[in-house]
């Protein structure tokens, strides 16, 4: 693992805590719990939070920033799993099933996330009911979200699993509410989130140009109509 730079543990009030793990709508004995064990830590870009094959020791939260979850397929590619963004929980699953985590954690940008060890977030369980529900609902929702991404992998053609990936960026920064609006990613970025090679996501976006879908400025890339995306999260 990389080293982080480690701060001193924020006021729940402050930016960090509202964003990280279960918000402060917690009872008090939660909040001095998350308060007293968390470590908040730092991460530049290409930086390994964790590793595949490593004991779920505890889970992270996601504060600022991105985190790629991948796996090494027997190729030698990447296959992304998700990215999380602020807000989302990384290594929840891993714990509650007492399995080995399934993917490798890496830093796409600087990022900031807040970690709690295993024992803390098992007395949090047990102590607070909002923590199991939202538990509960972070692990449905991210599972019929795999579900979906598993499906358009499996039998969609090149085009709609680019549109797939435009729509994963989207939801990334929180929506895309702009009509035309940007989303920016490298070629690699969009081929792993497509399920495709570099060549294969760059002949595919060139389609996409030609159909007058989408303009592509280097890793900028224009969608004239937001229905093509907001239409793929209907399908």
């Amino acid at each position: 693992m990389n080293a982080a730079t480690i701060h001193p543990k924020p006021d729940l009030r402050d930016g960090i805590c509202a964003s990280c793990f279960f918000g402060c709508a917690l009872s008090a004995r939660a909040q001095q719990l998350i308060v007293q064990y968390r470590r908040v830590d730092t991460w530049q870009k290409g930086d390994m939070v964790f590793r595949a094959g490593e004991d779920p020791h505890g889970i992270w939260s996601v504060c600022k920033g991105r985190i790629k979850m991948f796996k090494d397929t027997e190729s030698g590619k990447q296959l992304t799993l998700r990215i999380a963004v602020p807000g989302d929980l990384v290594g929840h699953r891993s714990l509650l099933a007492g399995a080995p985590l399934a993917g490798y954690g890496t830093a796409m940008e600087e990022s900031v996330t807040a970690y709690l060890p295993a024992r803390v977030v098992t007395q949090l369980i047990e102590i607070d009911p909002d923590v199991r529900v939202q538990i509960i609902q972070k692990l449905a929702s991210e599972l019929g979200h795999a579900e979906t991404l598993a499906t358009n992998m499996a039998y969609s053609r090149a085009e709609k699993r680019l549109i797939a990936a435009f729509a994963e960026l989207c939801r990334n920064r929180g929506g895309c509410t702009d009509d035309p609006f940007d989303v920016v990613a490298p070629r690699q970025e969009l081929a792993e989130l497509a399920g495709l090679t570099v060549e294969a996501t760059v002949r595919t976006l060139r389609r996409l140009e030609d159909a007058g879908l989408v303009t592509a400025h280097g890793h900028r890339i224009t969608i004239h109509d937001r229905s093509l995306v907001t239409r793929h999260d209907d399908e």
